[in-house]
């Protein structure tokens, strides 16, 4: 099934925006319709002709889309699933953006009317709203895919209609995964490290005195290390996530352990850390999606 030629996409942040730039770069017989509640951003969004129609939450015709996307944060995109697909053509395609799938996709399977496939573009910035969004933006991205859930019938064209829409937006790798699967691996890919990112920033707005000077003295490594400080939605995103209050206790954890090394033994922690130095060269990451 190719990419629909009625898409809706309901949130047009960075995510929302990007995607609707880059179907139109790459799709522009699409008709594309932009609903968000920020009138501010559908005006931009149809001045650069991102969109053939704007609409707001309550007014979108979503009956006419054979697509619609979600691309709202994340506790909001969650609490409009039902609503939304309650108010699609029985048989279309639902499909969203959020960092955790596991609480999306069991609450898109609370309803029969539509066939929901939960999807996560793995690519960001630390900057939000449409004037952030980017045609470029998932060039190369790896881009997570469910199964689907909701209406039993069709669910093989329903993956195909957002893959699709997905190797159309630029996308470099398709990943089929199981949602709890996905939560559980992207707690360590991503939620993690902006839990660390955000509890560096606050350590450093902690010390009054000092944070002047250490933000003269910020070279790479705290730019580095706290970007994605700047990225609100991973919060929201981890905050459904179940396996991220075990995952950073441990990390706290491990945090106190060194910190009593670095008193206790020194040179034995230097080792440590050249170790994982060593580990993390090792890790054979994807290439960086280019921006």
């Amino acid at each position: 099934m190719p990419v629909s030629h009625r898409l809706g996409i309901i949130g047009l942040g960075l995510i929302g925006g990007s995607l609707a730039l880059a179907l139109r770069r790459a799709r522009p017989e699409l008709r594309i319709l932009g609903v968000d509640v920020d009138t501010g951003a559908l005006k931009r969004a149809l001045a650069e002709r991102a969109i053939d129609a704007s609409a707001t939450p309550d007014s979108a015709p979503l009956a006419e889309c054979e697509v619609v996307v979600l691309a709202q944060p994340a506790a909001a995109l969650l609490e409009s699933i039902l609503p939304t697909a309650a108010r699609m053509t029985p048989g279309a395609v639902l499909t969203d953006v959020c960092g955790s799938k596991e609480a999306i996709c069991a609450r898109a399977a609370g309803q029969d009317r539509v066939l929901f496939v939960g999807a996560h573009p793995m690519a960001g910035t630390e900057f939000r709203g449409f004037a952030a969004a980017s045609p470029a933006l998932f060039a190369g991205a790896t881009v997570a895919v469910c199964p689907p859930v909701g209406a039993r019938e069709h669910g093989e064209r329903a993956v195909t209609a957002v893959k699709d829409l997905w190797v159309a937006a630029g996308a470099g790798k398709l990943l089929d995964i199981d949602p709890a699967e996905h939560d559980g691996a992207v707690t360590f890919a991503s939620h993690l490290p902006y839990l660390a990112a955000a509890m560096v920033v606050e350590s450093l707005s902690k010390v009054a005195d000092l944070a002047p000077l250490a933000r003269e003295l910020a070279a790479g490594g705290f730019r580095d290390t706290t970007r994605l400080a700047g990225d609100g939605t991973v919060g929201g995103a981890a905050a459904l996530n179940r396996h991220v209050p075990g995952a950073a206790r441990d990390l706290a954890e491990r945090l106190r352990a060194l910190a009593d090394e670095l008193t206790q033994s020194p040179e034995q922690t230097l080792e440590r850390l050249g170790r994982l130095a060593d580990t993390r060269r090792r890790m054979r990451l994807p290439p960086l999606p280019h921006k």
